[in-house]
């Protein structure tokens, strides 16, 4: 059942059935693809980017559908008590994985400004109460975590929203879980983790030694969160006996959605295209099937 914050989140970014980037999203994004190289690159190149041409390609491709497809995994629990109650402590810690150009922390971060601006509307946020966001992201490619670093500075020098800043950005440049240890370090001097993602990084995997410790990475990753917080899993259509097996191997379920998207920026005129992918949304505390409190 949606609560009233929902509903608005819904109206601003979903009115009609299909996921939209805001206006400022839309700036933010033109901007990087006109800044970078315009060499034609392969298909595998467009997804894992590793030079400027790579980048655009991505960037013009994938963005906007990986961007959305995180809203709306994640409007739910946004709308909720427990995500509030972290908004209230005065600070946000996102560790994005397998971040890319920071896909998932921009659109946390843009749904969040929508947020701010409704509680304020129903009286329940005070003008100039700050939530300070730490952004953690980690990628394998260089290009990617530059390229997210600059999209998360511009979007906040576009946006000039008082109520929410950066007050940390990490990169770390090593796969998972092989960076367990530093994930371990910031949490030490950060804190829990309030939302964990990891965005289309699994692959698939034969040597069960490899599962193994990607199951382990994933149950250490849980007591590294805020109890209040979540981890979510986002893979594509293809893998869907990989996520599933994961899902099992650490106690969740996964599920396959359905986003209905308005694409920018536009390929063609029929601009609006319906995009299957698998979420994996847990708690990392709590029991699974516990309901979400809402927000009144």
């Amino acid at each position: 059942m949606k609560n009233n914050l929902e509903n608005s989140l819904l109206k601003e970014l979903c009115d009609d059935g299909i996921w939209r980037i805001s206006n400022v999203m839309k700036s933010v994004l033109q901007y990087q693809i006109s800044r970078m190289d315009k060499r034609e690159v392969n298909e595998d190149e467009t997804r894992y980017p590793k030079s400027q041409a790579g980048m655009r390609s991505f960037l013009k491709k994938f963005f906007t559908r990986h961007y959305l497809q995180a809203q709306s995994s994640l409007v739910h629990y946004m709308s909720s008590n427990d995500f509030i109650n972290i908004l209230k402590s005065g600070s946000l810690t996102i560790l994005d994985i397998g971040s890319g150009p920071a896909v998932t922390s921009l659109a946390i971060t843009d749904m969040l400004t929508y947020i701010i601006e409704h509680l304020q509307n129903i009286g329940k946020w005070s003008k100039g109460r700050l939530v300070k966001i730490n952004y953690i992201l980690n990628d394998t490619s260089e290009i990617c975590l530059g390229t997210g670093q600059y999209m998360i500075k511009d979007y906040f020098r576009r946006k000039r929203i008082k109520e929410i800043s950066c007050s940390h950005m990490f990169r770390i440049q090593k796969d998972f879980p092989n960076n367990i240890n530093l994930l371990r370090r910031i949490r030490y001097n950060l804190g829990t983790y309030d939302i964990v993602i990891f965005s289309y990084v699994l692959t698939p995997l034969i040597e069960d030694k490899i599962f193994n410790q990607l199951i382990n990475g994933f149950l250490e990753i849980k007591n590294l969160c805020n109890q209040r917080g979540r981890i979510l899993i986002l893979q594509d259509k293809f893998q869907r006996n990989l996520i599933q097996r994961v899902s099992r191997s650490i106690g969740v379920s996964s599920h396959k959605e359905e986003s209905h998207q308005y694409i920018y920026p536009k390929r063609n005129d029929n601009d609006t295209y319906k995009y299957s992918y698998y979420s994996c949304l847990y708690e990392p505390k709590k029991k699974m099937n516990e309901s979400l409190k809402t927000v009144a």
